[in-house]
């Protein structure tokens, strides 16, 4: 089994339409993971990277969402335009931070769960 340095986990959680916690699948994840593996392969560092379907990632919500392991970091209203920088960045073991949210309390324990401004 190939272990590899980082992995990129993309939530593929899908609920029912009108869910109120509605779903990272129905806000466009399912089409990441194919981006994201074809964008790691265009870099040649598929055999470093590994981008992973998930299951929920519990922030359902800022779907769709992505976890960077192992710097432990996860980004928030991912789009298909973001998979570039988000390829890069997971190949050079960088974080985006503009998609990066933040856990409850915030960086600094005084802001609720959102990305950075």
């Amino acid at each position: 089994m190939p272990h590899r340095s980082r992995y990129l986990f993309i939530c593929t959680n899908r609920r029912p339409d009108g869910h109120p916690k509605g779903s990272c699948a129905e806000k466009g994840s399912e089409a990441l993971v194919d981006a994201l593996k074809k964008a790691l392969a265009a870099r040649g560092v598929a055999n470093v990277v590994r981008a992973c379907a998930s299951g929920c990632l519990d922030l359902c919500e800022i779907g769709a969402s992505v976890v960077q392991e192992p710097e432990h970091v996860a980004y928030g209203h991912v789009t298909l335009a973001d998979v570039d920088a988000i390829a890069d960045a997971a190949a050079s073991g960088h974080v985006v931070e503009r998609l990066v949210v933040y856990p409850p309390g915030g960086p600094r324990g005084d802001a609720p769960l959102e990305t950075k401004a």
